[in-house]
């Protein structure tokens, strides 16, 4: 499934490649309040850069949004790993259209986020990225 980006899309894209060097694959634009992006698997560190300083750079010219990076993978299990970084994740269930997570319960609060706001944030990459549906239990 091809991805459309706006002129908005497109330029959030070459703000962000001209502050980091770091090739971008997509960029999604939620709510005006987040700006999340793909970039291409072992870009990730370039984009963060040294201390920071790229990450910094994008975070103070998008002023009033939250700045989300995320590494492109192969496969969408790897994908899935990194869209939960710091989670131990227990089992990626995929199915045709929805794919489970399974969580240690200590987990679970942040693999949620605060106000749902992270699981929002994955559902709505996944739905763009590979159009399915995430669900997240708890063991």
């Amino acid at each position: 499934m091809p991805i459309e980006l706006d002129t908005n899309t497109m330029r959030c894209i070459s703000l962000f490649e001209s502050l980091t060097n770091a090739a971008t694959k997509d960029c999604l634009i939620l709510d005006d309040k987040i700006v999340v992006f793909i970039v291409r698997k072992g870009e990730l560190g370039k984009a963060i850069g040294r201390k920071g300083s790229n990450i910094n750079r994008v975070r103070t010219a998008f002023k009033n949004k939250r700045v989300l990076v995320f590494e492109d993978s192969s496969s969408i299990e790897g994908f899935i790993k990194n869209l939960f970084p710091n989670i131990n994740l227990l089992n990626i269930d995929v199915q045709e259209k929805v794919v489970t997570v399974t969580v240690e319960s200590k987990n679970r609060g942040s693999a949620i986020g605060r106000d749902g706001e992270k699981i929002k944030t994955n559902k709505a990459i996944l739905k763009r990225k590979f159009n399915c549906d995430l669900k997240l239990e708890t063991r």
